[in-house]
């Protein structure tokens, strides 16, 4: 595996070509002059996130395409996590780790027993902060595509912001972790193939009853995930890597 540096650029490469110059914001030039220390012609492999990617060499005021811009195509079923919000800078560990598993996308939600209750003057920056967080892990884990982090939504929301994220007629299940629910491996092999999948992971106290039962209403399907009770912080990571497997999205 290449070690050069993999950066993610906020431009889009799909149609660029050799020679082309791409300007580096502040943020991205400070990490690769000043926290990565590269010179000038110094090699980096370059991403939009979106699937492109390109080798460049650094210059004076951003990158020059070095090479052939490559496409990874998209990865299916798309997966989403659709995580509760945890106290503390719990939301952040669970960002880096679902974007190094290769989750497409994750769903903040205010939850009933969610401790953290941010006032909704604070949700974007909580929504800024996971961006950062989501560009950083893929980044490290060298993926062309970055986690999309969307705005936080309300547990009475979740099934319309999930079945509103998809084009009409796509083939997609949300499934919501629950005690005492059926194990995610089995709930997965009984699915018909899908394009999409979310799972939901609630809070330090689990969801409520009450959330689970309009949820299930919603047409959500409760899953088990094993025989312990895992941190919700940790939770999310266990359930995409079996999904992942499961699903093929592991190769």
């Amino acid at each position: 595996m290449s070690l050069v540096p993999f950066v993610h650029l906020d431009v889009e490469l799909r149609d660029a070509q050799v020679g082309d110059r791409v300007a580096l914001s502040t943020a991205e030039r400070h990490h690769l002059t000043r926290v990565l220390r590269l010179p000038a012609g110094a090699r980096v492999e370059v991403t939009d996130g979106r699937g492109a990617m390109a080798e460049a060499t650094l210059g004076d005021e951003g990158v020059e395409l070095a090479g052939p811009v490559r496409r990874e195509p998209a990865r299916t079923p798309r997966l989403a996590v659709a995580q509760a919000l945890p106290k503390g800078r719990k939301l952040d560990e669970v960002v880096r780790q679902v974007t190094e598993l290769g989750a497409d996308e994750v769903i903040p939600v205010l939850a009933e027993r969610s401790v953290a209750r941010p006032p909704s003057e604070r949700t974007g920056k909580l929504r800024t902060r996971a961006q950062a967080v989501a560009r950083a892990a893929a980044e490290q884990a060298r993926s062309p595509w970055r986690t999309v982090v969307t705005p936080v939504v309300d547990t009475a929301s979740l099934a319309g912001a999930v079945a509103g994220a998809s084009p009409p007629g796509t083939r997609e299940a949300l499934l919501v972790a629950h005690l005492d629910a059926p194990a995610l491996p089995v709930v997965l092999a009984s699915l018909a193939p899908l394009e999409r999948l979310t799972i939901a992971i609630g809070p330090e106290g689990g969801w409520s009853d009450a959330e689970v039962a309009a949820l299930r209403a919603d047409g959500a399907v409760v899953v088990g995930l094993g025989g312990t009770v895992l941190r919700t912080e940790h939770a999310a990571a266990a359930a995409l890597a079996v999904a992942g497997a499961v699903l093929g999205r592991w190769g």
